[in-house]
């Protein structure tokens, strides 16, 4: 999904995420697990699983702000991904 997104809309990086934000699991997996995914230039593309807590808005919360920081680490070129604060 990423990679189409920066593929569709012509913008250097790409974002998308996916999971499972409740109040029930999901196709076997639980709540909380979400999945973000940054593509960059020149084919680099990093997806990072995250297992968050909460409820439901929270949890929604805590993944736009997991793929912002996903997004600002490709953006500074850190290879490491590191996305925490």
């Amino acid at each position: 999904m990423a990679c189409g997104a920066r593929r569709l809309t012509g913008a250097d990086f790409g974002v998308a995420v996916t999971g499972v934000a409740g109040p029930e699991p999901q196709d076997g997996r639980p709540v909380g697990t979400v999945y973000a995914a940054v593509a960059g230039p020149e084919s680099h593309t990093r997806v990072v699983r995250f297992s968050f807590t909460g409820d439901r808005s929270g949890i929604r919360l805590d993944t736009v702000t997991g793929a912002l920081r996903l997004l600002g680490a490709a953006v500074r070129g850190d290879v490491a991904g590191n996305t925490r604060a």
